[in-house]
């Protein structure tokens, strides 16, 4: 995702699906996976906590493998946010997203 040519960059500075590489896309589709993964793991642990303290703690654990399973695809948590953000408003890439995630 890195971009080393200005010309790649919109004047608006959004990202759309066509800005995004079929492998860039898979990788945020099996982050995406993984990420709804822990998520449900969290949900589960926090409905049995015992207290804040215990919440707190599982909620910062839930999120640094959040951090390191969307690594583990090859992309940054930045690059990630940006797609997944850019696809609440593209839905080509939206489109392309959730395809990756069904295919994970």
């Amino acid at each position: 995702m890195a971009r080393t040519n200005s010309g790649d960059m919109h004047s608006d500075a959004t990202l759309r699906s066509i800005d995004v590489p079929d492998d860039t896309v898979a990788q945020v589709g099996k982050a995406v996976s993984e990420v709804m993964k822990l998520r449900q793991s969290l949900a589960e642990n926090l409905a049995t906590a015992q207290n804040d303290e215990e919440r707190q703690s599982l909620a910062a654990q839930a999120e640094n493998a959040a951090a390191r399973a969307i690594s583990q695809q090859g992309i940054t948590v930045a690059e990630y946010n940006e797609i997944i953000t850019a696809a609440q408003s593209d839905p080509d890439l939206e489109e392309r997203v959730v395809t990756a995630y069904r295919l994970a």
